[in-house]
């Protein structure tokens, strides 16, 4: 996006507003449809994204909002932000997937995909820059992708939290035959 000559707000249509909807997606500030309409939903998301990064709160994006939007977002592709969890930590992410609805949905997408039993090894990973409200689960080991006609060695999910509560997940396969994954993970 380009921060020196765009404005958007309330009412803004257009490519640039799919590009603001889709970072503040990633960012968990946004739960909306991805559809270049600037309307209230997204209005709220930058909303919340200015206050938690102490600028000027008024669901308008201009230069200061798109400048720290993007300075986040390149940060967010080019820093290794992500690190192995405590057993503590852990033990209290397990309890957290167990308990919420979107938790036992991933477990379950993750089982019907070969990446639950014995075999399997699974990692636990936080994202230092959201203050651990973006966590990861990495399930090595399995079949290897049953459900697909590409088998995969290993399964990543990204779970999204706002104010502790997972409020979405995000599934990636990675295979040697796909390519590199999207970001590297300390082992």
């Amino acid at each position: 996006m380009n921060a020196a000559s765009t404005v958007l707000k309330e009412g803004s249509r257009g490519q640039e507003v799919v590009k603001l909807q889709e970072g503040l997606k990633k960012l968990n500030f946004y739960s909306g449809a991805i559809d270049g309409i600037f309307g209230v939903g997204t209005k709220d998301a930058v909303i919340k994204f200015q206050r938690s990064q102490g600028l000027a709160a008024d669901g308008i994006v201009g230069a200061k909002t798109l400048s720290k939007l993007n300075e986040i977002l390149g940060n967010n592709m080019s820093e290794n932000k992500w690190s192995k969890m405590t057993p503590q930590q852990e033990i209290d992410e397990i309890k957290s997937l167990i308990n919420s609805r979107m938790g036992v949905a991933a477990l379950n997408q993750a089982a019907l995909e070969g990446f639950v039993g014995f075999n399997c090894t699974r990692r636990y990973y936080i994202n230092n820059k959201f203050g651990g409200l973006q966590t990861l689960m990495r399930l090595n080991g399995g079949s290897g992708g049953v459900s697909t006609a590409i088998g995969y060695e290993e399964i990543r999910v990204t779970f999204n939290r706002f104010e502790s509560n997972i409020e979405n997940f995000e599934i990636e396969r990675v295979s040697s035959e796909i390519g590199a994954p999207k970001f590297e993970l300390p082992d």
